[in-house]
């Protein structure tokens, strides 16, 4: 067995037997890689997939819910728009328990994934990831969310479908946070809200390099992280309406998500957040006309 996905143990020749990539995932595509040149070919076993965790029992222990968030901005970028009117607002990330706040940078790569609609900002983020490991915030936390700017996130309302969810206590998790079709939701995780539970950092922590040297950084920051906890043993437990990719802030009246995205302006962003609180606003075309 091989621990990542997308990789194979494939026989070389009479004496030697190793795991070799045989197919790439990213966030939105997956390719076949053929078997090196010169290998024997002989596929002897696959590689560590996902695995679903239940819910603890009834009667059993279940995991807390306080919350950790973190968020990187590009500064010089109308991120910092979107971070100052959430500072302002006491929302979104600074709603939590606790949180931080990162700068991050433009992608050493300029251009888009070929056929994808994903920049490769995995470099960007696994440094933010660095960062934030270090702050230490994370140990005090039973999860670390981890928040785009142009997210508009709930915090009360995430910790109600963290309990519905009954997680065990002390299981290494991440959540699957949409419902749309798995080829279009990276297969149930996208970036814009991760969720984690403390165990499940701590193992990432632990083994980082090993993410990093075997799944490189062509997947797109989503999809490397699931790759890498997926890896790691890390499992997964699903919550659909965490949040579902709608441009318009009319979605904010969706009481049952816990989080809304992609809200790119100001005016929007602060539109959704109202509408969340039962202020009424009139969105035209997927625009607030405030």
């Amino acid at each position: 067995l091989c621990c990542n996905v997308g990789f194979s143990c494939v026989v070389k020749d009479a004496s030697w037997t190793a795991c070799t990539q045989t197919k790439k995932k990213s966030t939105w595509a997956s390719v076949n890689i053929p078997i090196p040149a010169g290998w024997d070919g002989t596929i002897v076993g696959g590689g560590r997939d996902e695995y679903q965790i239940q819910p603890a029992a009834e009667g059993a222990k279940v995991m807390g819910t306080s919350l950790y968030c973190f968020m990187a901005f590009l500064p010089d970028s109308y991120e910092v728009g979107l971070h100052d009117v959430a500072k302002q607002n006491k929302a979104s990330i600074f709603a939590c328990d606790s949180y931080d706040v990162f700068h991050s940078w433009k992608s050493a790569k300029a251009g888009w994934d070929t056929g994808e609609a994903t920049l490769s900002n995995t470099d960007v983020f696994i440094n933010v990831w660095d960062n934030m490991l270090k702050s230490g915030k994370f140990l005090t936390a039973d999860w670390t969310v981890k928040v785009d700017a142009d997210a508009v996130l709930m915090p009360d309302r995430l910790k109600a479908h963290i309990a519905a969810l009954r997680p065990p206590v002390g299981m290494p998790i991440y959540l699957k946070n949409n419902a749309m079709d798995p080829g279009l939701g990276n297969n149930g995780f996208l970036g814009a809200i991760e969720v984690f539970s403390k165990q499940a950092v701590e193992i990432y922590r632990d083994n980082k390099e090993g993410c990093h040297v075997s799944l490189g950084i062509n997947a797109g920051e989503d999809g490397y992280f699931k790759g890498c906890m997926d890896a790691l043993g890390v499992g997964f437990m699903v919550d659909a309406q965490l949040f579902n990719p709608d441009r318009s802030p009319g979605a904010c009246n969706l009481g049952q998500r816990a989080g809304f995205h992609p809200l790119k302006t100001v005016n929007n962003w602060k539109c959704c957040l109202d509408i969340t609180k039962g202020i009424e606003h009139n969105v035209v075309y997927g625009e607030c006309q405030m």
